[in-house]
């Protein structure tokens, strides 16, 4: 019987709802019945498959439960509970979850409606022009209106609501797209929401003012019943829209301790205790109302409340600071509200929660991703000329381009019949901000081998031990970089800078292809990685993040250059190498899984599968050689650009079983076959996107050959080398790896003169490979050999280097942590190649050495 315990992580809630995947052994699970137990007993739970491997047995299976500690799941029937029924008619689509109706319409702009309140999409556009010195804003508001919505999923715990369309306002036409998530939990007064949008504007004129998730409920009770709470950082701040502390009528402090315990008051028999006299409602009814709150994360380290009566004429007075919101507002009466949270509420700052209409009949939860209170998104490019070679960036002109990237963030709509206590109100904020996780141990994981070969920690030698406590410093610097430069804001946060600025103690943020990452030399799967060997949270959350931007805000999902991004730059989409590698499907693979097949990435998936086409107009080589002079309409380095085709496709087959895309990775590798030197030659080549084909056209590697090891292509390849059947390529595999280290003059005897042998540059990044090859040729000595490249290549040539920070007083920070020589490239690739070159080499070389005994390794 097919059988995996997980457990939640710890430093995120343990408990309630959750969806998470399961990988499981080739041909183990064919049948998607299962059943699960926690700490409680059998609990209900839905399950289907997300991912195939080649005989068609399930190879992750995704699964949804609300679950009180660890978690076992097994194969068998699960126990049957009244799950969640959908019913369509033509105009909507009805969810049921046992405790609410929520009606979904195809059409109109309003895109979810239940008893509480319903839901709708905004955007604001600013337009500024410049008339005789003076400079005007022009702001217009759109509305997200339905082009098609569809059931995703449904079953005994949830339901998953697609909806998707575009902004449009009746004068002035579209502006911005959107796909919007609404997942219903069985039995649950809750509905979370994830919405992302698409920039289709013009950068250089269409300013993003606002971006906001609308929740209108109709209000009931009196105004001194309805009530608004809102959670800080260490409580919540609690006020009622007419409050009974009064100076006349006097009504002494006990029906004002029971207003602010939040349950309803009336007056009758209720006497002003000067006179003794029953309270007269005319005094009541002048008693301040107050009608529109906003809480505001301004940045992130600083929170405001204001609030101000419904007359727009009035300004808004200023009622409570904090540092960090928990990002969750409450609005409603004793008889019924509404609470909304936004997700990273203050990691992508500035974000805020506006409440408007307290005092009228309808009343107007807005969770402001993009807020009309900061200073609108500009889209712009940082310069107007480029900097290719002074600072590192594409080709000398500017490639700056916005349009089609996109940005995803998260909403929970809560819904209550009472006015929810302080506790409940922080319990579900601090859930909303810290999701339960429930995950496999890594040892289950390592077995599996998923997302192919990496070590578990091990300290068992000086040696090892060494490299883990470099891993482990490695890590900790960047995500305590994060926040000490406040790595924060809705385009930014998850992603990190390229190269460090010694003497100016910072980063180089403005210094072109040198400041964010962008995901260059995949940082990515070194995060994912060290998650999958140690399951700490603190990585989970780095890299989680980092996925959530790159694969977003990296990419282009619309337009001529859909399925491929931005090379690194100042700006995330600003510089002019627009590469299929930035939007690689196996930076994101892990997050796909490991959360039980997350819909906003299965699109991100589907956008890249064919990032092959888009090279027809951005031909990765187009500058190196003469359009007539070509025999196939494009060019592919067999990596990085080839290779990131592999992972794209390879990850379609293993979601959908569709050999079609199987089969495209097969012709590539039947035509590197057929090169001079298989998978060491080129890495240039020309490229058919239809056909799949690659064109041998000589042994020349565009931007040096490192490139085609350093992007994810080994992982990539040595995983479809276990799949294809194909003892060929994983040869290939081993020729390659082993090549890589050889001296200068073997590589030309090798090759028979056709390959000089110097390009073959930063072995650190191919060690992984080298690794590779040594343990399917039982190599000691080339094993060695990667050890002592990974080892000074970190350490130096006195040995006495490595991960280590200094600390000094900076402007900002009298206790700056700094590595003066970072550079994340490095970071990324030599931890990457560490993990995986442990695995491969456990068991050919001796460990007992310490990392001290390792002559340096140098090219002859």
């Amino acid at each position: 019987m097919a059988q995996a315990e997980l457990h939640f992580l710890k430093g995120r809630s343990e408990n309630g709802y959750v969806t998470f995947g399961i990988p499981w052994k080739r041909g183990e699970v064919t049948d998607s019945n299962f059943k699960a137990e926690d700490e409680t007993g059998e609990i209900p739970v839905s399950s289907r498959p997300i991912a195939y491997w080649p005989d068609g047995s399930y190879k992750w299976t995704s699964h949804t439960v609300k679950a009180q500690g660890n978690v076992k799941v097994s194969s068998g029937e699960s126990i049957a509970v009244t799950g969640n029924t959908v019913t369509e008619n033509i105009d909507a689509f009805t969810v049921n979850n046992g405790v609410i109706d929520a009606v979904f319409p195809k059409s109109g702009s309003v895109l979810m409606k239940t008893a509480y309140a319903e839901a709708s999409l905004r955007a604001i556009k600013e337009l500024r022009s410049n008339e005789d010195g003076c400079l005007l804003t022009k702001q217009i508001t759109y509305l997200g209106e339905i082009d098609n919505v569809k059931i995703e999923e449904t079953g005994a715990m949830k339901t998953v609501v697609r909806v998707e369309g575009v902004y449009k306002n009746e004068k002035f036409g579209a502006f911005l797209r959107y796909i919007t998530y609404f997942t219903v939990y069985n039995n649950e007064h809750e509905i979370n929401v994830k919405l992302t949008f698409i920039y289709d504007g013009d950068s250089n004129r269409d300013f993003i003012k606002g971006i906001g998730i609308d929740f209108t409920q109709k209000m009931t009770g009196e105004l001194y019943n309805r009530h608004i709470k809102i959670a800080g950082d260490y409580g919540v701040m609690h006020e009622a829209v007419q409050m009974m502390n009064l100076w006349r009528p006097r009504l002494g402090l006990p029906i004002y301790k029971k207003q602010m315990s939040g349950e309803a008051i009336d007056f009758d028999g209720v006497v002003d205790q000067r006179n003794g006299n029953q309270v007269d409602m005319k005094d009541i009814d002048n008693v301040t109302k107050w009608d529109f709150y906003r809480l505001q994360q301004v940045t992130s380290d600083s929170f405001i409340v204001k609030k101000r009566t419904a007359p727009e004429e009035c300004t808004f007075i200023k009622s409570g600071f904090g540092g960090r919101s928990k990002g969750l507002l409450y609005a409603g009466s004793t008889e019924k509200g509404i609470a909304v949270a936004l997700k990273d509420f203050y990691q992508k700052a500035p974000s805020s929660i506006y409440v408007q209409g307290l005092s009228q009949e309808n009343c107007t939860v807005t969770a402001w991703i993009i807020p009309p209170d900061a200073e609108a998104m500009d889209m712009r490019h940082y310069d107007t000329v480029s900097h290719d070679q002074t600072y590192y960036e594409g080709f000398p002109w500017v490639g700056s381009d916005a349009y089609g990237i996109a940005a995803t963030n998260e909403a929970t709509l809560y819904m209550f019949d009472k006015v929810p206590s302080d506790d409940d109100i922080m319990l579900k904020a601090d859930r909303m901000q810290n999701p339960p996780v429930l995950v496999c141990t890594p040892e289950y994981y390592h077995e599996l081998k998923v997302m192919g070969e990496w070590s578990l920690p091990s300290r068992e030698t000086p040696l090892k031990a060494w490299i883990e406590d470099e891993l482990d410093k490695a890590f900790d610097f960047y995500r305590n970089e994060i926040e000490q430069r406040r790595w924060y804001g809705t385009f930014d946060y998850g992603d990190i800078m390229h190269t460090y600025d010694s003497q100016r103690h910072c980063w180089r943020y403005d210094m072109g292809g040198y400041a964010w990452q962008n995901t260059e030399l995949v940082p990515t799967l070194w995060l994912w990685y060290e998650f999958l060997r140690t399951g700490r949270e603190d990585v989970f959350t780095v890299a989680e993040a980092m996925s959530r931007h790159a694969a977003d805000v990296d990419v282009y999902h619309i337009g001529d250059l859909k399925g491929i991004g931005s090379r690194h730059n100042v700006v995330h989409w600003g510089d002019s190498c627009k590469e299929p590698r930035i939007a690689m499907a196996g930076h994101h693979r892990a997050l796909y899984f490991l959360t039980g097949g997350d819909y906003r990435i299965r699109d991100v998936f589907d956008d890249v599968k064919d990032g092959d086409f888009a090279t027809l107009k951005m031909d990765p080589l187009r500058f190196f050689y003469k359009k007539e002079e070509m025999k196939l309409p494009t060019h592919a380095r067999s990596g990085p650009d080839w290779s990131t085709y592999c992972s794209n496709w390879y990850t379609q087959w293993e979601l959908n079983a569709d050999t079609k895309y199987r089969d495209k990775i097969q012709t590539g590798i039947d035509d590197l076959k057929q090169a001079p030197m298989r998978m060491i030659s080129g890495s240039n080549y020309e490229y058919d996107p239809e056909t799949g084909h690659l064109g041998y056209i000589g042994e020349t590697a565009s931007g040096g050959s490192h490139l085609a090891v350093c992007m994810g292509g080994p992982e990539t390849w040595i995983e479809l080398a276990d799949l294809l059947d194909d003892e060929v390529f994983k040869d290939m595999l081993i020729q390659y790896g082993s090549f890589y280290f050889l001296p200068i003059d073997e590589k030309r005897r090798r090759s028979k003169g056709l390959l000089t042998g110097n390009g073959f540059v930063y072995p650190y990044m191919a060690s992984a490979l080298a690794a590779f090859a040594a343990r399917e040729l039982k190599d000691e000595k080339l094993a060695y050999q990667v050890w002592q490249v990974l080892i000074h290549s970190l350490a130096g040539a006195n040995k006495d280097e490595g991960f280590d920070e200094e600390v000094v007083s900076y402007y900002n920070n009298p206790k700056l942590r700094e590595m003066f020589w970072i550079s994340t490239n490095f970071t990324a690739q030599w931890c990457l190649n560490s993990i995986i070159a442990m695995e491969y080499t456990k068991d050919v070389m001796k460990w007992d050495k310490n990392e001290y005994e390792f002559e340096p390794w140098t090219k002859s």
